[in-house]
Formats: C-alpha cells, sequence, structure tokens
C-alpha cells in the first residue's frame, strides 16, 4: 500500500465515525482499493448445471466463507479435465480485481458449448476466483452433465455478479 493511500485511509476512517450513517453509505459505495486477495482456504464452490441441460450453462458460485472482505479476480478462471485453456471472459477483459463481501456470495454463468463445431466431453471442470489458486473440482454428475459428459466448445464465462438473474443475462443472448 503506497503512503498516499495509507494516509488517507487514516484520515477518512475517523472522519466517517463522526459523520455517521450518511458517510459510511457513501464510503461503500466506492470501490474497495486496500483490501486483500481472498486466501485460499476462504473460498468456497459450487457448479450447477442450468436447465434445460442441452443448453450448456453452469451457474458458478463464489462464497467468501470469511467475516472479512476480500478480493477475488473480476472473472472466474474455468478449465476443463484434459483440454488446454479456459472459459474465456465475455465481454472480453484482462484480470484486475474485484471485491468479496464478508460471508459474500457472486456468481458467474458459464456457456461450454455454442453447439458451432464438433464438441469434446470432459468428465470434469475446474473453478477457481483466483488464476493462481487451484480451485474446486466439479465432476459432470456433480454439476448435472449427462453422459458422456460436459460438451466443451468455445466455452465463456461472465464476470461475477450479484445475482444469478444478472449472470444469466449477462451472457450473449444466443448463448443462454
Amino acid at each position: 500500500m503506497s503512503t498516499l493511500t495509507h494516509a488517507a485511509t487514516l484520515v477518512l476512517a475517523p472522519s466517517l465515525l463522526v459523520a455517521g450513517t450518511a458517510a459510511t453509505a457513501h464510503a461503500e459505495a466506492r470501490p474497495a482499493t486496500a483490501t486483500s486477495a481472498c486466501a485460499k482456504g476462504t473460498l468456497g464452490y459450487e457448479a450447477h448445471a442450468l436447465p434445460p441441460i442441452a443448453s450448456g450453462v453452469v451457474l458458478v458460485t463464489v462464497t467468501n466463507k470469511s467475516h472479512t472482505a476480500c478480493t477475488i479476480d473480476r472473472f472466474p478462471t474455468v478449465t476443463f479435465a484434459g483440454l488446454d485453456g479456459s472459459a474465456q471472459p465475455v465481454p472480453p477483459t484482462q484480470s484486475g480485481p474485484r471485491q468479496l463481501g464478508a460471508d459474500g456470495h457472486l456468481y458467474a454463468a458459464l456457456r461450454t458449448d455454442d453447439r458451432s463445431g464438433s464438441a469434446r466431453y470432459v468428465p470434469s471442470l475446474t473453478v477457481s476466483a483466483n488464476p493462481g489458486y487451484p480451485g474446486s473440482r466439479f465432476t459432470a454428475a456433480q454439476i448435472g452433465a449427462p453422459a458422456p459428459g460436459i460438451a466443451v466448445y468455445d466455452p465463456i464465462t461472465t464476470l461475477w455478479k450479484k445475482t444469478v438473474d444478472e449472470a444469466v443475462g449477462a451472457l450473449p443472448k444466443d448463448a443462454a
């Protein structure tokens, strides 16, 4: 943390205590810049195929299991067993921090197959909220994908969103 940022934090904190609720609400609306990355053991994941199963859309949830806000990457890193590469974010963007509140949840929609080519089938996918962390592995059966496994062709993922509806709505219309 730079000295300037540290000094600004020290000056801001007492003013929030004195000013009360209005100042606190205003401060919470601004993006946090001093929050540290979530520790590996503090993140939990869920992944479930959304009906209809044939749509190739999986809802991914990340949960902060700690009582302290922290940051994750702005989109999940999703890899597929036996395949190189990962799902690409839509809209195309670079990695960057996204705040995850204390005990909070965020959601992303993942389209595994756009049906424009020959899909390959994999037995599992792995999800991580930080590309430097190993993430959690989900089998095709765990997410509800039918045999022969998870169909993968040109996979994409949304950025993390606050609600399931926002996540699913962020997929391109031909993907949902």
